[in-house]
């Protein structure tokens, strides 16, 4: 075996990464000139591609050009060679890279999955020339369509659609069948449903087999409540019989008497601490001495039938919740079932296959197999492989991943990951920080498995950055006392045990502001917030920064969506009550398709077209025509329907009648492209981002499905409309921006409005846990649907509650590291001064802010800091 090694990087905000890559590649690249064709490099989006690529081949014409570089001193030390021969080797280098690029293996993850699953479509069972889908949607949506469809003449699947329907009723969930069933088959891309074995889904797909589960599993809860009542008529007849009264009783009606009622109704209530009296060791029956009565009624059984009905509850309680637990959920499983086959028959037909199927299929057809056959079929021979944000691998996708690692770790060759548990927040995705925070971890010999900290912040001024250190050496403990009691992996403690950094010291001063207002019902927190958030950017404006130096972090696009609107107000007051000059702001909301007045214009225009008396559309029609050119009649012009077609001739175009019955009978990039050329909407600057990204969608749309305005019409509704603009990263404007659209970014100011999100998941939106029941009738079913919720405790599945509520403190707790990680200059928040519950980031930031400094070296500076942000402001350096 050779040695070869897999270096780990753990990789802290700003502490270099992608240096780190470019500097491992280029030492890679200069060890032989075609050593690019067998270096595979993976990111996981295309910026982040884009960025590596650009980064290599700059420093190599820099190199090759004679210009500074900042990778030439570790190519020297690297090749131990002279500065002469690295200058003309990295001309060679990149022009053979040029000439050569389709070899130049650095790319996103999923075009590598593509390029291996195109090798494999024979055995994948696909046909030449197959169609890769991106987004899941449309072909869920037609899935779900179809398996209601067919519930008209399946009375089973009927009958589970009626029953899913009316769970929703009772829980007051969405009214909307398909909406519902659709979030809930969203399920079926999620990683632990796609790691079920053939036999496991064909149980899952057989309603026999289901409904015979179901039946024994009422049969349980039946038979715990039955006894309970019969517990209960054998303890009321003997209450009855001795003619007791509350009034004997210790607690009266909440003891024992209460207790008794409870169990002849079958209500499952668990004994309280007043009924557990009586099973002490000195058991107390009433306050003082019992009543005659009562003490003949306990030497005559009372006291037995009651030890009894506990025991039976404490031993089975577990039991009869798991079934409610199960049960409350089952229906979702036969349902999904019914949705997953109709989307392999629409794939099917249409030759088309999902994106996020491509690691599954890859895991079974290369299991067992040999690396050189996935080479062979590939085409390619890597010897080195790079991944970078490793932190957000699926277990699917490194099952695909280690045996070629392995393979090339045995041939000798080293091999590197990047990563940062820190950083994790895409677990809705099927990443699992797991890999690299404890599988790896585990493996590290530091001699083929190797594990280098990056420890060195080089994005953020001196102040910030020790400020995060002293912040996220407290949090951590504040979250192991919060969790205390259960068993996890890691600790919170030891996963940011390397959130400390070292000050690169390129960048002395900085400023921190954490400011934490009061929450009334007179004046919610949110909106004094956004009071102050206009003066706070025109403050920083007027000190000379620029728009595009500020980013605004929320946690969610609501809250983006609020900030739009608040600034977007600010920027359309008079001069004199602004405190700056008018300044540009984008957000993801502002980009998205469906929000632009001109693309809904279009979109009502090929509405009319397929359906001509649709009279709404035609009212859209003319609105949204004029909104797209800022006609300020939009608000005031007549929508009546009987009137709706004169009224528009008045605004649009001359022969607009005839040009809307002939573009039925035109292709639909041609039709698109005629109405922006006949409604003259390139003429507006502000449209032509729009257009441009929407006639993008509208090719791709046509080259890779029906070209009819009617799938298409259909396509935009359920996912065409929820695309964004891409805008370059030169405007110069202030943005709004989520913590996940984020990660990898840098500002000279981050302001983060809304520092309140919640620890734990809301108990209004409850996620479902695909769990694996490990006991007896239960684990007939290879996996499971549950809703998280603390009742899980009771269950068996009170292990599976505990390890997703960890989970979800470390996706909560990682997002607040990422936010407090992207300013290089100053950070600025707000938080609410009295948060509803300790479970949410704002009383976890400010118990931190609170704390007294240990001795540790780390957090000595800490209160200095805190004091200062919190009563004036920190040294401000430019």
């Amino acid at each position: 075996m050779g040695k070869g090694t897999l270096t780990i990087y753990n990789a802290s905000a700003g502490s270099g990464k992608t240096y780190t890559l470019a500097a491992v590649y280029l030492a890679h690249i200069f060890k032989s000139r075609f050593n690019y064709r067998r270096i595979l490099a993976v990111t996981f989006t295309n910026k982040a591609t884009a960025e590596m690529k650009s980064r290599i081949l700059e420093n190599l014409y820099r190199l090759g050009s004679g210009q500074k570089s900042d990778y030439l001193a570790e190519l020297l030390r690297s090749t131990g060679r002279s500065e002469e021969w690295i200058r003309a080797e990295a001309k060679e280098i990149m022009n053979s890279i040029l000439h050569d690029y389709s070899r130049f293996s650095v790319s996103t993850i999923d075009s590598f999955f593509q390029k291996i699953l195109r090798a494999f479509a024979r055995e994948a069972g696909l046909h030449s020339g197959f169609n890769i889908e991106m987004d899941h949607s449309m072909i869920l949506s037609a899935a779900v369509d179809e398996m209601i469809r067919s519930a008209g003449s399946d009375h089973q699947l009927k009958s589970w659609l009626t029953t899913y329907a009316m769970s929703n009723i009772e829980e007051e969930r969405s009214w909307n069948l398909k909406e519902g069933i659709i979030s809930l088959s969203e399920e079926l891309f999620k990683e632990k449903f796609k790691v079920l074995s053939t036999d496991e889904r064909a149980i899952l797909g057989n309603k026999e087999f289901l409904t015979d589960y179901i039946r024994q599993l009422k049969a349980i809860s039946v038979s715990f409540e039955k006894e309970l009542r019969q517990s209960g008529a054998r303890a009321d007849l003997i209450f009855s019989e001795y003619q007791l009264e509350e009034s004997m009783f210790f607690q009266k009606g909440k003891g024992i008497p209460g207790f008794i009622k409870s169990l002849l109704a079958g209500n499952v209530k668990e004994p309280n601490s007043y009924v557990l009296e009586i099973t002490k060791d000195n058991p107390k029956w009433s306050t003082g001495k019992p009543d005659p009565a009562l003490q003949l009624a306990i030497d005559a059984g009372l006291r037995a039938v009651l030890l009894e009905a506990i025991r039976y509850f404490n031993e089975n309680i577990s039991i009869y919740r798991t079934c409610e637990a199960i049960l409350s959920n089952i229906y979702s499983l036969g349902i999904l079932s019914d949705v997953l086959k109709n989307i392999h028959e629409i794939t099917t037909s249409e030759n088309s296959f999902l994106l996020s199927d491509a690691g599954e299929v890859l895991n079974l057809i290369t299991a067992g197999d040999q690396a050189s056959f996935i080479y062979e079929k590939a085409g390619n021979q890597y010897d080195n492989f790079m991944i970078d944000e490793f932190q957000d691998t699926s277990v699917i996708q490194w099952n695909n991943f280690r045996p070629l690692i392995e393979n090339s770790m045995a041939e000798g060759s080293d091999n590197l990951v990047v990563g940062d548990v820190k950083q994790a927040i895409y677990r809705w995705r099927n990443s699992d920080w797991r890999i690299l925070g404890s599988v790896l971890s585990s493996m590290t010999d530091n001699e083929r498995i190797i594990s280098k900290p990056l420890t060195t912040n080089w994005r953020s001024c001196s102040e910030i950055i020790r400020f995060n250190n002293s912040l996220f050496t407290i949090i951590p403990e504040q979250i192991d006392e919060i969790l205390s009691g259960g068993s996890f992996p890691v600790s919170f403690k030891k996963l940011y045990s390397e959130a400390v950094q070292n000050d690169a010291g390129r960048r002395g001063g900085g400023y921190i502001r954490i400011e934490f207002i009061e929450n009334s019902r007179e004046e919610p927190w949110q909106a004094i917030m956004l009071q102050k958030l206009p003066g706070v950017i025109g403050n920083l404006l007027n000190k000379g920064y620029k728009p595009s130096d500020i980013g605004i972090i929320v946690r969610d696009g609501r809250e983006g969506s609020m900030i739009l609107k608040t600034l977007i107000s600010y920027n359309n007051l008079p001069a004199d009550e602004r405190q700056c000059e008018e300044f540009r702001v984008v957000s993801n909301d502002s980009l998205l398709l469906g929000n632009a007045p001109v693309l809904n214009f279009i979109i009502a225009v090929l509405s009319v077209v397929n359906d001509p008396s649709d009279m709404i559309s035609r009212a859209l029609m003319l609105r949204f025509f004029l909104l797209a050119g800022d006609d300020g009649r939009a608000d005031s012009v007549s929508l009546v329907s009987s009137e709706i077609i004169e009224e528009s001739a008045k605004y649009f175009p001359e022969g607009y009648k005839d040009f809307l019955v002939n573009l039925a009978h035109l292709p639909l990039f041609e039709a698109t492209e005629s109405i922006i050329r006949f409604f003259s909407l390139g003429n507006i600057k502000w449209n032509i981002a729009y257009l441009n990204t929407f006639q993008d969608h509208v090719l791709n749309y046509s080259g890779s499905r029906t070209n009819d305005i009617a799938s298409f019409l259909e396509w935009w509704e359920t996912s065409g409309k929820r695309k964004s603009v891409v805008l370059p990263d030169n405007q110069d404007a202030v943005r709004i921006l989520t913590i996940h659209k984020s990660k990898g970014l840098e500002f000279r100011i981050v302001i983060l409005p809304f520092i309140s999100w919640n620890l734990d998941h809301l108990p209004t939106k409850p996620p479902v846990l695909w769990v694996k029941p490990s006991v007896e009738p239960f684990n007939k079913l290879g996996i499971v649907p549950v809703k998280y919720s603390k009742e899980l405790l009771n269950t068996i599945f009170a292990d599976d509650y505990t390890d997703e509520r960890y989970s979800v403190f470390i996706d909560n707790i990682n997002l607040l590291y990422v936010a407090f990680t992207r300013a290089k200059e100053a950070l600025i928040g707000f938080s609410v001064d009295n948060p509803r519950n300790e479970n949410t980031v704002a009383s976890v930031l400010k118990n931190a802010l609170s704390k007294k400094p240990s001795e540790e070296p780390a957090v000595k500076l800490f209160l200095i800091i805190t004091t200062i942000q919190l009563h004036g402001f920190l040294k401000w350096e430019n």
